[in-house]
């Protein structure tokens, strides 16, 4: 068992019991994946009360998004320089202060700004979060065990969101937000109290110019994707927020070669691993809040589900990602990492196969929807796990909230894109063919299929990518057997 030591002015840098510290943190994380997942159901119920359009109602998850995935490489950093208890903690009094801001939003603007802060608190916190588990565990087996576990909190989340979500909608939906208050505040209590409170580990600063540059071009870049699905690739705003992404993103390269402190320390790109995690992680995050998002939309729209019973209905697909995230690391005991995470991109695309040549409104939802959702999230689940140990195999402690803003920057970027990509996929089938004339549920369904089988391309894509560079970039050492064995026990 780890003990504490004690560094600089007394600041305790290793937690006592590091197991019980780390609950604290897998709570956060927790609180943090539940506030996408319990807002997914809720939101037919704030679209006829706040009288949000079709298009508009997308913003109530793309504002988090946009937010969250702009401000990560921000938040990785911040928790480097200043300390990664201090960020966590700070960016979970955030999300309780924008949670009561979104539970009395009474304007579809008040809400989408709201959240929006919500993703802000989720930029801050996650990479502190998952940094701290570097400073609570010395050992690559404990660390890789804590990584699983932190990985799998995300399918734990979804599978209770979705009928806690339902259940919260029924009484009212400003409590899917309100939920997170008292929860909040155990949070930040127990984590002044168990968390490490070691200071900053990097000097430098904040290399403003390049926090500006990346911050302002990822939002930019997720904006255009977001708007042009709901809108038009074409039209002039869209256009003008990938141009303006392209020249921040652009600066922010030059800003990386030539700062000396720079926001992505160099040498995580010297690392292969870190290289083939991020990439697999775009795709990832596509397939996860892309797919998610049409198919939670399938059941209440085209088969006319309650909100409760399309939460109940999702359960056993978000339980799935659970079960996939704990099955990784045992594999990977057996298995070297890259490969694991190819072959659980491949097991996404089988799922998704099987959903797209199955979905029906009228057909049997076990065999259509549940099972083929399962496969689908199983695979997801492990291909979490893969793409953060992955991304995370050989990372020092100085440089642990870079890595973790990149990690999480990644797979929300990918998130966004998916969003945009699939719902246009399915709201063009389905315009098309309600053009023609066949009737609103039929070319729902339609529509949502379709949104599928594209999701079946970008799986096969993700995994030649990743077996193409594993060719060329020696793949990380397999995780010890004793992380293996233990992991998710």
């Amino acid at each position: 068992m780890t003990t504490t030591e004690i560094g600089p002015a007394g600041s305790s840098t290793r937690a006592r019991n590091p197991w019980l510290a780390f609950a604290v943190l897998a709570a956060a994380q927790f609180l943090m994946v539940l506030d996408v997942s319990v807002v997914l159901v809720a939101l037919p119920s704030v679209q006829g009360e706040l009288g949000f359009s079709q298009t508009g109602l997308a913003w109530v998850m793309n504002a988090y998004i946009l937010a969250f995935g702009g401000f990560l490489l921000l938040g990785g950093r911040a928790a480097d320089v200043f300390g990664h208890r201090r960020i966590l903690l700070a960016g979970m009094a955030i999300l309780g202060v924008t949670s009561i801001a979104c539970a009395v939003s009474a304007a579809p603007w008040q809400l989408v700004a709201a959240r929006g802060g919500q993703g802000l608190s989720a930029a801050i916190a996650c990479p502190a979060a998952m940094a701290l588990v570097f400073e609570l565990f010395s050992s690559q087996a404990d660390r890789n065990k804590a990584l699983a576990i932190f990985g799998s909190v995300g399918g734990l989340s979804g599978a209770i969101g979705s009928p806690f979500g339902g259940l919260l909608t029924a009484v009212g939906w400003q409590w899917v937000f309100l939920f997170n208050v008292p929860a909040v505040i155990i949070v930040v209590v127990l984590g002044m109290r168990m968390l490490p409170s070691r200071r900053g580990q990097v000097a430098g600063g904040m290399d403003v110019t390049g926090s500006l540059a990346v911050t302002g071009g990822l939002c930019a870049l997720i904006f255009a994707v977001l708007h042009g699905g709901s809108t038009s690739w074409t039209s002039g705003s869209t256009l003008t927020a990938f141009v303006v992404a392209a020249a921040l993103l652009a600066a922010f390269a030059v800003r990386q070669v030539r700062a000396s402190s720079p926001l992505i320390p160099r040498a995580l790109f010297r690392l292969g691993n870190v290289v083939v995690g991020n990439i697999a992680n775009l795709m990832t995050g596509a397939l996860l809040f892309g797919i998610f998002f049409v198919l939670t939309l399938h059941l209440q729209q085209d088969r006319g589900y309650e909100p409760l019973q399309a939460a109940v209905t999702t359960m056993p697909v978000c339980l799935a990602l659970f079960l996939g995230a704990q099955a990784l690391p045992r594999v990977l005991g057996r298995i070297a990492p890259v490969p694991a995470l190819a072959g659980s991109l491949g097991l996404i695309g089988l799922g998704l196969v099987w959903w797209a040549s199955a979905l029906s409104a009228d057909a049997n939802v076990i065999t259509a929807f549940v099972l083929p959702g399962m496969v689908w999230s199983f695979g997801t689940g492990a291909s979490i796990v893969a793409g953060t140990v992955v991304c995370t195999m050989g990372v020092d402690e100085t440089v642990s909230g870079a890595a973790a803003g990149l990690v999480n920057t990644t797979l929300q970027v990918g998130g966004a894109v998916g969003v945009a990509v699939f719902s246009t996929i399915a709201v063009n089938r389905s315009g098309a063919l309600t053009a023609q004339g066949s009737d609103l549920p039929t070319a729902l369904t339609s529509g949502n299929a379709y949104a599928l089988a594209g999701g079946v391309g970008v799986a096969v894509l993700g995994v030649l990518i990743t077996l193409v560079l594993l060719r060329r970039r020696p793949a990380a050492s397999p995780v010890p057997e004793q992380a293996a064995s233990t992991a998710g026990s």
